[in-house]
């Protein structure tokens, strides 16, 4: 039980992550002023670290049906 909310709370991190990455790509397009690159890769590494959670989380999950049967 405690291992299928860790899994759902991962995924729920992830999504946050991501959505967090997209608002600050959003904010980096918006600027008037030249940002540099690294700005950018800041924001797509945090949005692959979602996705990695997410991953993670599924990955987890998929292992607890597996252990239970």
């Amino acid at each position: 039980m405690r291992t299928t909310i860790l899994a759902y709370v991962i995924a729920f991190l992830g999504l946050i992550m991501i959505a967090g990455g997209i608002w600050g790509l959003f904010d980096l397009i918006r600027q008037t002023v030249r940002i540099p690159l690294r700005y950018y890769a800041i924001v797509i590494g945090m949005m692959c670290g979602g996705f990695a959670m997410i991953g993670l989380a599924q990955a987890l999950r998929l292992l607890l049906i597996i252990v239970t049967k």
